[in-house]
This record gives structure tokens, sequence and C-alpha cells, in this order.
């Protein structure tokens, strides 16, 4: 995921690995150490897919080769790995996928996440039902996943409505 996320920025501009890290950490949900981001760096670098420049003073800027374009279309193209993280870092480049692509990203997201909704709902009920009922917090905890994730399926409805009337526009 880190190669990806690294791809993906590099993709909008040269950056330096400070400038690397800062983006990744507003990504939001990324926090990486320089001991794992130059690691990375050097493996795509020894790949083809990125290549260092000389930068301000010591600094080395990094900019995507197109090797490294062809390879970040690829990942971001691949169906993930279906976890929250994975999903919203393949989100954060999005608009770099054909509308068609992008839709069903979405989409499949939502299928996914209607999966863990009925398998949620079902947990709560039957927690409810229970003689051995859980104590009130492990019943909030167990709430909480039915809300969220209902949460994260409006989100995503938004979300596919927008793609289809932008499609629609053009």
């Amino acid at each position: 995921m880190l190669d990806f996320a690294i791809l993906g920025l590099l993709r909008e501009e040269p950056r330096h690995g400070y400038e690397l890290k800062r983006a990744l950490g507003d990504l939001g949900f990324w926090q990486v150490s320089f001991g794992s981001l130059y690691p990375a760096l050097r493996r795509l670098e020894k790949r083809g897919s990125i290549q260092a420049t000389k930068g301000e003073g010591r600094r080395k800027a990094y900019r995507i080769t197109e090797p490294g374009r062809t390879r970040f279309a690829e990942m971001l193209a691949e169906a993930g790995d279906g976890s929250d993280r994975g999903f919203q870092l393949r989100l954060a480049f999005l608009g770099y996928l054909e509308q068609p692509r992008r839709l069903s990203v979405l989409e499949n997201r939502r299928t996914m996440l209607q999966d863990r909704l009925h398998g949620a709902r079902i947990s709560f009920r039957g927690a409810r039902k229970s003689a051995m009922s859980p104590d009130r917090y492990r019943m909030a905890l167990m709430e909480r996943r039915v809300r969220s994730t209902e949460a994260d399926i409006a989100w995503l409805d938004e979300l596919i409505a927008s793609e289809r009337g932008a499609a629609a526009g053009a």
C-alpha cells in the first residue's frame, strides 16, 4: 500500500522525502516513518518506477517515471484487499480512473458494506435476544458498528449519485 500511495502522490507532482511524508499524513489515515519511507523510495527507484533528481540543497526530489505511471494505473485498477484502509487509499486517487471504473469501485464497496451491515445487524439482534446478553458496553459497540456502517453506505450513495450525475452531464 505504501508503494501505491507514493506513486499516487508523485503522479501529482515531484516531491522530496519530507514532502511525501507530510502528504501521506495529510491523506488523514497514513502515518509513515522515514524508516519505512526511504526504503520504499529506494525500492521504487530500483524498479524504475520513480527517479531521484537533485533537489534543493542536499535533498533528493523524486518524480514518477512512465513505468511508474503504468504500475500505478495497474495498482489502481486492481480490486484491492477489501480493507477499509485499502479502500480509503484507492479513493484518494480514484480521479485517475475513467468514470465507469470509478463507479464500479464505489458500487463494489457499497455491496461489501451492505454485507457487513447485514452481519452486524444479525449479531446485534441476536445479542439483544440472548439470555447471556453482553454488557451494555459491548452492546453499544455492536450498535456503533451498525450505525457507522449505515452512515458509510449513505455517504457512498451520495458519491455514487454524484458520479452518475457527472456521467450524465458529460
